[in-house]
C-alpha cells in the first residue's frame, strides 16, 4: 500500500511539474493588467486582441502555418516511401538506411543549423521559406519513418495476398487495402511533423533569413519587453498543434463513420437481393 501511494505521489509530482508551467502561461495570457505579478488581476482577452492586431504577428503566424503544413506533406510522403522500402525490401542496405535515417534525431539542432548555413553558402542559396521547410523536413522525416515503419511491421500481408488472389491489381491493393489500413498511422505521423515544425526555433533561426516564424517572433519580442502578450503568443503556440491533432482525429472519425455507413448500406442491399 505504501509503495503504491509513493508511486502515485511521484506520478502526480511529475505530471504537475510538466503541466503546471503551461497552466501558468495560459493564466498570465488572460491577465487584464500588464504586469506579471501573482496573483493575476481579472480575466481579459486584451493581449490576444493586441497580438492579432499586430501585422508582424499575423505574418509570422501565417509563415509558421504554411511552413508546418508543407513540412508535414513533404515529410509524410518521403517518410512513408522510405518506410515502405525499409519494411517491404529488407536487406543489409535498408537496415543501414533505417539506422542512418534516425541520425537527425540524435544530432544537436545547433549542428544541423550550422550545417545548413554552410550548405546554403556553398551553393549560393538565399534564405527563404523553402530553406525553412528544408530544415524542418530533415528534422521531422525520421519521426514519420519510425511511426509508419512500425505500423507496416505489424501489418498482415495476408490481406494483400488474398486481394491479389481475387484478381486485384497492385495499384488497386495499394489504394483500397494498404493505404486505408495504414492511413491513420500516416496521418498521425504527419500531425507529429506539423507540431514539431510549428514550434521549431533553433534550426529556423539559421535558415529563415529576414522571414520570421511564430517562435522567432516570440524571441524578438522577449528582447524588447516581457508582458502578457508574450504569454498570449505562447498560448497560441501551445494550442495550434493540439487543434491540428483534434482536426486529424475528427477527419479520421468522419472517414471511419462514412465507411461504416457505406458497408452497412452494401450489406442491406445484399440481404434485400
Amino acid at each position: 500500500m505504501n509503495r503504491s501511494r509513493l508511486l502515485t505521489g511521484v506520478a502526480v509530482f511529475l505530471v504537475s511539474f510538466i503541466y503546471l508551467p503551461l497552466v501558468v502561461v495560459v493564466i498570465y495570457a488572460l491577465n487584464s493588467r500588464s504586469n506579471l505579478s501573482w496573483p493575476p488581476h481579472g480575466v481579459s482577452l486584451r493581449w490576444f486582441r493586441l497580438i492579432f492586431g499586430d501585422p508582424l504577428f499575423r505574418s509570422s503566424f501565417l509563415t509558421s502555418v504554411w511552413a508546418a503544413t508543407v513540412t508535414a506533406i513533404v515529410a509524410g510522403a518521403t517518410g512513408t516511401m522510405a518506410a515502405f522500402a525499409m519494411t517491404r525490401r529488407p536487406s543489409r542496405f535498408t537496415r543501414w538506411l533505417e539506422s542512418f535515417s534516425r541520425l537527425p534525431v540524435l544530432l544537436p539542432p545547433l549542428f544541423i543549423g550550422i550545417s545548413l548555413v554552410v550548405a546554403m553558402k556553398t551553393f549560393a542559396i538565399d534564405p527563404s521559406i523553402f530553406t525553412i521547410v528544408a530544415g524542418h523536413v530533415i528534422v521531422t522525416t525520421p519521426f514519420v519513418v519510425l511511426i509508419v515503419a512500425s505500423r507496416l511491421r505489424n501489418y498482415d500481408l495476408a490481406v494483400e495476398q488474398a486481394a491479389r488472389d481475387l484478381g486485384a491489381t497492385p495499384r488497386m491493393v495499394l489504394r483500397r487495402i494498404t493505404f486505408p489500413l495504414i492511413g491513420p498511422s500516416i496521418m498521425g505521423a504527419m500531425v507529429v511533423a506539423f507540431a514539431i515544425s510549428f514550434d521549431e526555433v533553433l534550426i529556423t533561426n539559421f535558415t529563415s533569413g529576414t522571414r520570421q516564424t511564430l517562435p522567432l517572433f516570440v524571441l524578438s519580442r522577449l528582447h524588447r519587453t516581457i508582458d502578457p502578450s508574450v504569454n498570449a503568443v505562447a498560448t497560441i503556440l501551445l494550442l495550434v498543434p493540439w487543434i491540428a491533432i483534434a482536426l486529424a482525429f475528427a477527419v479520421q472519425r468522419l472517414r471511419s463513420s462514412r465507411k461504416a455507413v457505406a458497408m452497412g448500406v452494401e450489406e442491406l442491399a445484399r440481404v434485400a437481393a
